[in-house]
């Protein structure tokens, strides 16, 4: 750590980092890169320790670019998906000596793939459905007796009377009648 600083104040570079490449070219190669080593199982961060560069720039470059984070994006689910092969390979080649090591890596990597690709193997699942769809219910009273019977009573009771309220605040309409005053008097 100290030789590090020393370098740094002398005008050099870190050891094992360099510096952000500048050109387009480079970051297209490096960028490519990290999109291949996702589709392998590599995360962002994984890949640019290979390539030694600061996964936060990598990053500010998917970001910047919404041509690169469209590609990102599509690239995820990949990534979720070499994760969760990755969880299986753990889990079948666990022993009786590595099974709780084996375990967190398992949960870990579960974990993982579920941010990577929510719709794949998250834990909600979403359905769509297009068109129209009628829904019936039927409600049945069944002969279960009821456990907590004060709180059916008072459930029941709140129901016809916000009935009666409403019922009590609804306007009458009163029909009008032909014919002259004298005669509703």
């Amino acid at each position: 750590m100290a030789d590090e600083q020393a370098g740094k104040k002398a005008g050099k570079k870190a050891v094992g980092k360099r510096a952000a490449p500048k050109a387009p070219d480079e970051r297209e190669a490096i960028l490519a890169q990290v999109f291949e080593g996702m589709t392998n199982g590599r995360t962002v961060a994984d890949t640019a320790r290979l390539l030694k560069i600061n996964p936060g720039t990598i990053r500010r470059w998917i970001a910047l670019d919404p041509e690169v984070t469209a590609e990102y994006q599509r690239l995820r689910p990949l990534l979720g998906a070499a994760l969760a092969e990755e969880a299986i390979r753990v889990a079948r080649e666990s022993t009786s000596q590595t099974t709780a090591m084996d375990r967190v890596l398992i949960e870990t990597l579960k974990w993982a793939a579920s941010k990577s690709a929510p719709a794949e193997y998250g834990e909600k699942q979403t359905v769509q459905h297009e068109g129209q769809q009628t829904l019936q219910v039927k409600v049945l009273e069944d002969d279960v007796p009821v456990r907590n019977v004060k709180a059916l009573q008072a459930s029941r009771e709140a129901a016809v009377t916000a009935v009666l309220e409403a019922a009590a605040n609804a306007p009458i309409p009163i029909p009008a009648r032909s014919g002259s005053s004298e005669e509703l008097d």
